[in-house]
């Protein structure tokens, strides 16, 4: 009696998918509408929802990321009271953390702001933690960089680790090569 049930399940099962049509669609174009930007103060703002082709891709290098991907003249090409901010404010955003970039009303990147948390550390920083905090295991990272045009001027690391109950964050300048205790 089983096998009868299971058989016509399986029958069942296979006919439903035979059943099935395959549809051809056309490709979907995507247009920008210049109503879409929110506003915050005399700062116009652009929020970017980033889709990365391989998981880090983005927190790897940010700025590259948004430089290759994304081209800010072409986007103010398409706005239409492009007179009305004299600065605008992009966002790139992904799962990990965000890039934020001031550009001109001419197209010129102005500044940079990143803040990433659980990010593969750089193996430099990954050396220089492991030799000063041997028997500790990091359970946390969060980077936070800001600078001037394309470059970056100021950067930190600050990881969490943990040992036999244990818990301290360690701050890693990796311009000075500083390592400093935040907590314990």
């Amino acid at each position: 009696m089983k096998k009868v049930i299971l058989f016509l399940f399986v029958l069942c099962g296979f006919a439903t998918m035979q059943a099935q049509e395959v549809i051809q669609l056309d490709e979907a174009r995507l247009s920008f509408s210049p109503e879409a930007i929110t506003v915050d103060s005399d700062l116009g703002a652009i929020r970017c929802v980033v889709n990365e082709s391989y998981t880090g891709e983005f927190s790897q290098n940010p700025i590259r990321f948004m430089t290759e991907k994304f081209d800010f003249k072409e986007f103010l090409s398409a706005i239409v009271n492009r007179d009305k901010f004299d600065r605008y404010l992009v966002t790139f955003n992904s799962t990990k953390g965000y890039l934020e970039a001031i550009y001109t009303n001419e197209g010129e990147l102005v500044q940079t702001s990143q803040r990433f948390k659980d990010i593969v550390l750089p193996s430099s920083i990954r050396n220089q933690l492991f030799q000063e905090n041997q028997g500790w295991t990091a359970i946390g990272t969060k980077y936070i960089a800001s600078g001037k045009r394309d470059r970056i001027d100021k950067e930190i690391y600050k990881i969490k680790l943990e040992n036999a109950g244990k818990k301290k964050t360690v701050k890693i300048v990796p311009s000075a090569t500083l390592v400093g205790l935040v907590n314990n």
